[in-house]
Parts: structure tokens; sequence; C-alpha cells
């Protein structure tokens, strides 16, 4: 009778074992061509949930708040500041304005800087020291910690990055969302510290210290997270933000009425640039060139009435030899940066 309990007993952990989710590459890595729409939601009255194994997480009712955001894997060379990390092999685009240089492979993925084109100067940050975002295999109970440092820079400002933190995944089970209930979910607990020394010309200013905590359900197959929570302090003023990965027929629904895949060519040019992007039904749609400085040199409005790919010539041979940036911006709120060199 003991060896049949045993027997049991034994049968019964390994079913245990088998139900734990494990994220593992390439399934859990993001590709070039995947697309995820994302929808923020409203964070008040929301709480993590309990950590641990086989938990419920019910945020079917969550209420949306700002516009679907859509995040789409592209090819470094696709991107504006792609020469900038040699080492990246795929790109996180979201709406066209904030760019996310990344590797993936066997061990994990890593976090190599970004791109901020919401400005009219695009912001660069670099890592001097990568950041491990998740590391292969990973399942309930698994660990990591990491430092990592970097700088951005904007013109004569300079913010000097440097941070530790903690990943572990601290629970596992269903959970339930507006579009639906997963089973077999993966969460995950990251806490960072960051600190960020700021120069100005090269003088030091100022230190701001930013304690992050970061929650993200996977399913086993998932490319990234179903459900995101972050809460952040910043030198004692708190922000919380919260999202769902939306189902696949949404993403279309996120595109109508906006702007897309800007491009400019010749790039080097010395007569003239084509500004080149998809456009969408009864768009108004702002382009104006700027120089290094932010000075504007050239100012435009294009009104696309139908669903088209916009071409629109700008003579460019009265400028200075240097590096412009094309700024486009569209009444549907969403705006679109690229640069050119004029030799």
């Amino acid at each position: 009778m003991k060896k049949l309990y045993l027997s049991i007993t034994g049968i019964f952990c390994a079913l245990i074992m088998i139900a734990q989710p494990t994220l593992d590459y390439p399934q859990n890595a993001p590709a070039i061509g995947d697309i995820m729409a994302i929808q923020f939601v409203s964070c008040e009255g929301l709480t993590q949930g309990p950590a641990g194994p086989d938990v419920t997480w019910d945020f079917s009712e969550l209420t949306n708040t700002w516009e679907p955001g859509l995040i789409t894997v592209i090819s470094p060379a696709d991107a504006p500041a792609g020469n900038d990390f040699p080492d990246a092999n795929i790109v996180m685009n979201m709406n066209d304005t904030i760019f996310t240089y990344a590797k993936t492979d066997a061990t994990g993925i890593y976090y190599l800087g970004s791109q901020i084109t919401t400005a009219m100067i695009p912001v660069l940050f670099k890592y001097s020291d990568i950041r491990t975002y998740l590391e292969f295999p990973f399942t309930y109970g698994d660990a990591f910690t990491d430092t990592y440092e970097g700088v951005s820079t904007a013109m004569m400002t300079e913010i000097r990055l440097s941070a530790s933190s903690s990943v572990t995944a601290d629970a596992y089970g269903t959970l339930l969302l507006p579009n639906g209930t997963f089973t077999n979910v993966l969460r995950t607990l990251t806490t960072d510290v960051e600190i960020d020394s700021i120069f100005v010309k090269g003088m030091f200013v100022s230190t701001m210290t930013t304690n992050r905590t970061q929650y993200h359900w996977f399913a086993p197959d998932s490319k990234g997270p179903l459900f995101s929570m972050e809460v952040s302090d910043c030198s004692g003023d708190c922000d919380t933000t919260c999202y769902y990965t939306m189902q696949e027929s949404i993403i279309g629904e996120a595109q109508a009425g906006s702007i897309s895949e800007l491009s400019i060519f010749p790039n080097p040019a010395d007569e003239y640039v084509v500004v080149e992007l998809n456009s969408f039904a009864n768009a108004e749609i702002a382009v104006s060139i700027v120089n290094q400085v932010g000075q504007l040199v050239q100012t435009r409005t294009l009104t696309a009435s139908v669903q088209s790919r916009i071409n629109e010539k700008f003579e460019i041979s009265d400028l200075p030899p240097g590096i412009y940036f094309v700024n486009v911006n569209c009444d549907c709120g969403k705006q679109l940066t690229n640069k050119f060199v004029v030799r």
C-alpha cells in the first residue's frame, strides 16, 4: 500500500511539473513581422493579485482609456537609428514614435537601446551595459538579477543611467481578460532601481531615482505579455500603467485614420527629397523639416481623402550641408519622424 501511495504521489507531482508553463525560444521571442495591438486601461482599483501556483486573475472588467497602441516588430535596417545598434536583430516599433532595439537568441531577450521621436528632436538612448529583459528558458520559481547602464542625448542635455533589476517568475495559472480566458499563464515580477544623472553642456545638474515594479502575464506561445501592470515611483511621484494585448482582428481597426511607414529619398540628397508615407481616409497631415537645433526650414500641409501612399517632393538645394529631420503630424494625433542628410 505504501508503494502504491508513493507511486501515485510521484505521478501527481509529475503532473504539477508538466502544468507549469515555461517561456522559451523561439516561441516567446518577438520576430520580424509580428504585430501586437495593445489597449491601455484604467488602473483605478486594480491590484496585481496573489503569487503562487494555480492562481486565477480576473481582469475581465477592465475599462479602456487611451486609444489602442500598435507594436510592429521590424528589421533594424528599417528603423531610424538602426546603424547605431549593430548587434540588434529586431526593433519593436510603437506607433512609429518609440523604437526599441533588441537582440533575441536562445538565451533570452536583451535591450540595446531606444529612440523616441515624439519630440521635435529625436532622443537616442544607448545601453553601454545592455539590459536583460528575459532569460530562456524561464519557468515558475526561476529568477535572475541584472545591472545595466546607458546614456541618452538630446541636443545639449545628457542623461546617464545606472540601474539594477531582479526578475522572478512568481506565479502561474488562469488569466481572465476582456478578450478571453487564458490558461497555463506564467507571471513575471520585475523590480528596477534606476538612477538618472542629468548633465547640461557637460555640467552636472541633478540626479533622479525611479523605483519601478512590473508584472507581466505570458502565455506559453505569446510573443509579448497578455497583460501588463507597471508601477513607477519617481522621487515620490507615483504612476501606474496597465494594458492588455488585444485580439488580432482589432489590429486593422487601430490603423484606421492614421499614418505609417515614413521614408525619405534620395538620402543623402543635394537638390530635393521625396517624403513618402502611408495615409488613411480623411487625414490632414502637416509635414515639416527642421535642422539639428530644431529650427523650422520648411513646412507643408497635406490632405488625404482616400487610403493611399503619399509622395511629396521638397526642394532642399538652398539648405546648408548637415543632418535634417522630417516630422509628420496627423490630425489623428500620430507623429512620425525620420532623418536625412544634405551633402
